[in-house]
């Protein structure tokens, strides 16, 4: 039966070549990294390009063709701040429940929405 001190040793042995081995993919998993971060930087850009060429007339099957993929992440057309400025210059919207009935006037003698009787008066 080996001693500690040969279990120990080959334990080592083993142990120095399992770290040799992993060293190139180390340094491959390093580079690898830094190109997908290189890689995700250029979404954006890469989608706006990609819309900017639709734009301007290409399709979507065109530029396959060409070897553009479409983009992963296409940018915002409109921001939420800017949707919400152009949405307070609309015109006034309808009342909550969908009805424009409280802007016509009643032809029937009944109660408006603001509380006069629209019609002839009784008496």
């Amino acid at each position: 039966m080996p001693s500690a001190d040969e279990i120990l040793q080959k334990m080592k042995e083993v142990q120095e070549r399992r770290m040799a081995a992993a060293g190139p993919l180390v340094e491959v998993l390093a580079k690898r990294s830094s190109l997908l971060e290189q890689l995700a930087e250029l979404d954006e850009p890469y989608g706006k390009a990609y819309m900017d060429a639709e734009a301007a007339g290409w399709t979507a099957d065109e530029l396959t063709r060409l070897g553009a993929d479409e983009p992963v992440k296409r940018p915002r057309k409109r921001s939420r701040t800017a949707a919400r400025k152009a949405g307070s210059q609309a015109p006034a919207a309808a009342p909550a429940d969908g009805s424009p009935a409280g802007t016509i006037p009643s032809q029937d003698g009944a109660s408006s929405t603001d509380g006069v009787t629209s019609g002839a008066a009784s008496g």
